[in-house]
């Protein structure tokens, strides 16, 4: 029977840290190549910063040994967190459009994967040693 080990854990934070990166960086060439696909946040379309805290996320995960990968890491998913909590309560408002995906608004999802990694680091950091 497989158990869940903080090992497997850091791969689910790396692997969803990386699907961040890859959807962002789709935004971000959408917004590029193609013209405003992202909301605008202090004057910047904001999948560029959802973009820079999913790749933080992910390099702090691969070194969450390290002071400086935790500071990576939590700097890099709260902001997306961040983000996604600004911009989920725009959508609802009506006072922002979030990117879509089948119809689902983009900063539904980055909220939900910025808590995921935290959530899933809390638990994983529980199952560590040391």
């Amino acid at each position: 029977m497989s158990r869940i080990t903080g090992e497997r854990l850091l791969g689910v934070l790396v692997g969803v840290g990386s699907i961040g990166v890859l959807l962002s960086a789709w935004l971000v060439a959408s917004q590029v190549f193609i013209g405003p696909t992202c909301p605008p946040l202090f004057g910047i379309p904001a999948c560029w910063f959802v973009l820079a805290g999913y790749a933080l996320a992910t390099i702090g995960a691969w070194f969450s040994d390290e002071s400086f990968g935790v500071a990576l890491f939590y700097t890099g998913a709260g902001a997306v967190v961040l983000i996604g909590i600004y911009f989920s309560s725009c959508q609802l408002q009506g006072t922002a459009q979030c990117p879509t995906f089948e119809a689902l608004p983009m900063c539904y999802v980055s909220l939900l994967a910025g808590a995921t990694l935290l959530a899933v680091d809390v638990v994983r950091r529980r199952l560590s040693p040391g």
